[in-house]
Parts: structure tokens; C-alpha cells; sequence
């Protein structure tokens, strides 16, 4: 009977705690301890404030590119005194819509954070801050229609991990 009762006890605990740190705006909410911490972008992982920080950076150092609403071109732009040769790829791939979502669909928000602090901007791969990458990634979950949350997401590897993206 007694382990009974610790074992009930210690589950209660448990269940109140998960409610009561994801209820005070915690980092943890009761979806993802009972996912093993994963998410998906469909939870909201930035905010609205984020997105349009990220916006910003987007239409400095990102639109001529891969254009205002992220569908990409076939164009390579011409720059006076920059290569933009890319090995593999001799187009701005879309960054939003169908073909931005075919190619990332289950993927973690890390790989394309990494992919995007690499590679880009053109010319000059690495010039933003960890911050303003996660702004820009914000901003491209925005205007891949997926929600906005709470939280800004944050530079962080080990969170970028457990964010899947996708439908």
C-alpha cells in the first residue's frame, strides 16, 4: 500500500509541476515533456515581435535574392565585385511556401539555422549576429504561415534541435 501511495504522490507531483511551470510561461510545456522535449513549428516557436526583427534583416540582406515573399529565382543577381557563384545550387531556392516546406519538412530548426548562418548572405556568409539569424528564421516561419508563440526562438543548438518543421 505504501508504494502505492509514493508512487501516486510522486505522479501528482509530477503532472502539477509540468502544469504549474508551463502555466508561470516556463520553458517547458506539458506537449513537449510529453513528446521528450520536440516540438514542432506548429507550436508557435517565435514571436510576432521576432518576425519582424527578422524582416528587417531579411529585406537588408536577404530580398534580392530570394525576393520579398521568399519564393526564390532562377536569376543569379549581378552584383559589381562579388561572386555569386554557389557549387550546386545556381538559384536563390525559395524560402517560403510549397517548395521551401517540401524541402524542410522534418528537418529541425537547427539545420536550417546552421544552413542559414554558413551560407548566407551570399558573399558574406556569417555576418549577422546568432541573434539576428534566429530573427530571420523567425521571420521565414512567418511567412511560411506557421504560428507565432510566446517565446522568441532562441540561437541556442540544443533548443533549435528539438524543433521540428513541417505540418
Amino acid at each position: 500500500m505504501r508504494d502505492c501511495w509514493n508512487w501516486a504522490t510522486a505522479t501528482a507531483v509530477g503532472i502539477i509541476g509540468i502544469a504549474l511551470l508551463a502555466g508561470a510561461g516556463g520553458r517547458t510545456t506539458v506537449a513537449a515533456q510529453a513528446t521528450g522535449g520536440k516540438r514542432s513549428v506548429m507550436d508557435g516557436v517565435y514571436t510576432a515581435e521576432q518576425a519582424r526583427r527578422g524582416r528587417e534583416h531579411y529585406r537588408k540582406r536577404c530580398v534580392l535574392c530570394h525576393l520579398d515573399n521568399g519564393q526564390g529565382h532562377a536569376a543569379v543577381p549581378v552584383i559589381p565585385g562579388e561572386s555569386l557563384e554557389r557549387e550546386g545550387d545556381a538559384e536563390a531556392p525559395a524560402v517560403a511556401g510549397e517548395p521551401f516546406q517540401k524541402k524542410w519538412n522534418g528537418r529541425t530548426a537547427w539545420e536550417l539555422f546552421g544552413t542559414m548562418a554558413s551560407t548566407m548572405p551570399v558573399g558574406g556568409p556569417g555576418v549577422l549576429t546568432p541573434q539576428e539569424y534566429a530573427d530571420v528564421l523567425a521571420y521565414l516561419f512567418e511567412l511560411n504561415k506557421f504560428p507565432v508563440g510566446a517565446r522568441d526562438l532562441a540561437p541556442a543548438r540544443d533548443q533549435l534541435e528539438t524543433i521540428t518543421i513541417g505540418r
